[in-house]
This record gives C-alpha cells, structure tokens and sequence, in this order.
C-alpha cells in the first residue's frame, strides 16, 4: 500500500498536503476539520505585520486627547499590539491542543526586525515552524535589482539568526534573476522555500472608479510558474522547497513532487469545493503511487527535477517547440 508519509522542514508528515494560511485555517473547527480529511500540516492565517501597524495607529490616535505624554502614547501603542498578538497565541495553542499534524505560524513582514518578536512568542507557544512572507514591490525606479537582491539575503539572514525553529520563507517569482535569489536564500541555512506566494492583485472598478481587490483565489491552470522553478532549482538547493499556487487536483500534486517538491500547499480548492477536496487529493496520489509501483514519496520526488532527469533542459524552454512532447 502506498505510504503518503514525507518531510519538509525536518517535520514528518502524514502526507505531502499541506493547507496554506486561508480561511480555511483561521479558528480551530476548521483547522481539524483540515486534519479529518487528511492533511498533513496547517499553516495558520497570517497575521499581518502592516495591518498590525495600521490597527495600532489608528487606536492611538482615536485615542490620542487622553495620551498627552510620550510614555502614554508608547505604552498604549504596546499594550494594542499586544492584544492583537495574543488573539493568533489563543488561536495556534488551541490548534496545538487539538491537532496531531504539525502547526505552522504564518507573518506576513513588512520590515527587516520588528516582525521577530512576534515569531519568538509564537514558538514559545508551540508553534512547529514559522513561515515569512515577504514580497516587497519595488516600485521605485530608482532602486536596482542588486539591491532588492541584498536587502531581500539580508532580511533571510536576520530571520534565520533571529528564529530557532525550522523555518521557511514564501516568495514571490517577479524578480529578474530568480535562480540567483533562491540559491542566496538557501546559503542562508533556512530550512524551505515556498514557490510562489500569491500577492494582492489590485483592479479597478470601472464604475466606481476605484481600486479594489481582485480574484482571492487561483484556478488550476496557475501552477505553472511554481512548476518550472521547482524543476529547475530543487536539485540545486539544500532546503525542501514546497509548491504552491494553482494546485486543484491530485495530478498537479503529483507533478510538483516529481519536480522536486517536499510538499505543496493548497487552499483555493477546499475553499471552493470543501475538506472532501483534501481527502480526494490524497486518494489520487495513493492511486496513482500503486498504479506505478510506488511504495514511498521518496521513491519519485524529483524524478523529474532538473538535475535528475536527462530531458531536464526542457524546463529552460521559453519558445513553443514541436519536439516538446516527444
């Protein structure tokens, strides 16, 4: 029998599924309902270092005619960041109370250090691993990429110093020399990378004529992007690198570990068609393992990772080719 088993970030796991910061993994029902149907780890819902801020300031300055000196500005700014901290400690202790899988805490990071102490709470509430997003839009022109690549080694390096359990950073693909950037991550001694991080995605409402948020969720004809990089860099890196963006069904699942993946995470399919959806991508990765004589994840992950495979040239192609698919 096919055994689902695997290993990302140094956790073992029941099985490669991992369900994303969503929704999905914001209160605790949900969350077992996630470990009922069969995946192997959570990522909690983020807790965004820039909404935090944001909150934070607001109530200061609704408040601000009673905070007349320094110290009660600073102290009231401390004791609001705190209140909304200790709402994600209550949510992950809960999880670890009531899980069997591993519990990922998820910061989405706007700056190089004031993010850390929260990871420092968050692991000595139990917390598995940390996951960073960080995807800063250079929208200065002024800035070259060889600075956006510095800054990005430097805010990796400090995240590493400063987090002592396995951690993972969740990236995004617009950037110029995407090999270079993950290989720098890597030499950083992370323990995984997560290919791709899908940002907000601002349209506009041609009625109002406002800004507005676009589509939250992907489709399953996303992945291709996630696809290629994992192919190409998994052989080359030391961290787990784990798939996510546009995984809707087991066959995609499967394309990622054969790239390379440790794991892939998903979020927009239960969403859409619920936690029977995780069961069922299991069960197509068991089918699929037996139908090709595959006892173990490890028997396959990577075959078809760039390093490993003869025809790994092919995920360099860019131009349509004929000998594609031969």
């Amino acid at each position: 029998m096919a055994d689902l088993e695997t290993t990302y970030l140094g956790l073992k796991l029941k099985s490669p599924v991992i369900i994303a910061a969503s929704p999905l993994t914001q209160n605790v029902v949900s969350l077992m309902k996630c470990e009922e149907a069969g995946a192997g780890a959570v990522v909690l819902k983020s807790i965004f270092e820039e909404q935090i801020n944001e909150e934070v300031n607001a109530e200061v300055e609704a408040n601000d005619e009673y905070l007349n000196f320094s110290s009660a500005h600073s102290v009231y700014q401390r004791a609001a960041t705190d209140f909304l901290i200790e709402k994600y400690i209550k949510l992950l202790a809960s999880a670890k109370k009531e899980l069997h899988i591993p519990v990922i805490a998820s910061i989405c990071c706007k700056s190089l250090s004031s993010w850390s102490e929260y990871a420092k709470r968050f692991i000595e509430n139990g917390a598995d691993a940390i996951e960073l997003n960080y995807y800063p839009v250079t929208s200065d022109a002024r800035v070259e990429g060889k600075v956006v690549d510095e800054d990005y080694r430097k805010f990796v390096e400090y995240a590493r110093k400063n987090i002592s359990c396995p951690l993972a950073i969740k990236m995004g693909s617009k950037y110029s020399a995407l090999a270079h950037k993950i290989k720098l991550i890597d030499k950083t001694g992370i323990e995984g990378a997560v290919l791709f991080n899908r940002t907000f995605r601002p349209d506009v409402d041609i009625e109002k004529m406002a800004i507005v948020g676009g589509t939250p969720t992907t489709n399953g004809s996303e992945y291709a992007d996630s696809l290629r990089w994992t192919a190409l860099m998994s052989g080359e890196v030391k961290m787990d690198i784990c798939a996510n963006t546009g995984i809707h069904s087991s066959e995609t699942a499967i394309k990622m570990l054969l790239a390379g993946a440790k794991a892939v995470e998903i979020a927009s399919l239960p969403i859409k068609e619920g936690f029977g959806s995780i069961t069922r991508m299991n069960n197509g990765i068991k089918e699929w393992m037996e139908r090709h004589g595959f006892e173990h994840i490890s028997d396959f992950c990577g075959h078809l990772a760039q390093e490993s495979n003869e025809e790994g040239y092919k995920w360099e192609r860019t131009q349509f080719l004929k000998t594609i698919n031969k």
